[in-house]
């Protein structure tokens, strides 16, 4: 009944509210969508290992994860496709994201890594990959072969620096850089985004994109909502991001209304 048709969703603050739970409407919804043969995908900044734990803990799985933005896609087979941050920018990186002096971890393909432990009360992992290495700068130079993420946290005008910098001497086109919060900064791949991720997914899956629906509330959702003409943004999302999506709803389970509704 719903084959044709494919839902993609964000994590926090979208499938999830900000206590990590999700509403039993929504969740009752997903699972009956399933059923009745629709595709369902979780799209996070988050490390594959907290999509799995999210889908054990509401007893559904997806055909798809994507997880780091878009940097790392997993199917149903178990088969892994990623895309790490070129190794020709990396002394480059280093140099100038490091050199900021500000907290500055570095994921790859399945794990975290960190110069320091955290603060506990600053873990937001489900399940932590965290890996600690003091000298991480020199490792991600000459030892990391699959960078994916710079995560850097700080104050916007410091990112503006970090953005300056990297533009000044590698060019405007060499990397992404988002400001994914108030107070974290992420440097990836030019290849990588979730709405790139998302097209990689519907073309597998052999989805158009008139039986996409997105549903997202954050700033690197918006290259998502460029996928289809079914884009919503959902509980908190800010103005900036809702004047992005087509559509805004209270939850994903109002989304799923909206697809029956219009199958």
């Amino acid at each position: 009944m719903m084959n044709d048709k494919l839902l993609v969703c964000d994590l926090d603050g979208t499938l999830l509210d900000e206590t990590g739970a999700i509403d039993e409407e929504s969740l009752a919804k997903i699972k009956k969508f399933c059923e009745d043969g629709g595709h369902f995908v979780i799209c996070t900044g988050r490390m594959d290992t907290d999509i799995k734990y999210i889908e054990e803990k509401l007893g559904f799985k997806s055909e798809f994860r994507i997880s780091q933005n878009g940097a790392v896609i997993y199917d149903y087979h178990g088969h892994l496709t990623y895309e790490t941050i070129p190794k020709k920018y990396i002394s480059t990186l280093n140099q100038i994201i490091f050199g900021m002096e500000l907290r500055t971890e570095v994921s790859n393909v399945t794990n975290r890594l960190f110069p320091s432990p955290r603060n506990p009360e600053d873990v937001a992992e489900f399940v932590d990959s965290s890996i600690i290495i003091e000298d991480l700068e020199n490792f991600i130079l000459n030892q990391e072969k699959n960078p994916t993420i710079y995560l850097t946290f700080g104050k916007k005008n410091q990112f503006q620096e970090i953005r300056e910098k990297i533009e000044d001497v590698l060019g405007k086109d060499a990397v992404n850089i988002v400001m994914t919060s108030a107070s974290s900064l992420e440097v990836f791949s030019k290849k990588v985004s979730k709405g790139l991720a998302v097209e990689k997914v519907m073309q597998q899956l052999q989805i158009k994109n008139e039986n996409t629906y997105i549903a997202g509330d954050a700033q690197s959702d918006i290259s998502m909502f460029l996928v289809t003409p079914h884009s919503y943004a959902v509980q908190k999302a800010e103005p900036n991001v809702r004047s992005k999506a087509a559509f805004y709803v209270e939850n994903v389970a109002k989304v799923i209304d909206r697809m029956y509704q219009e199958r």
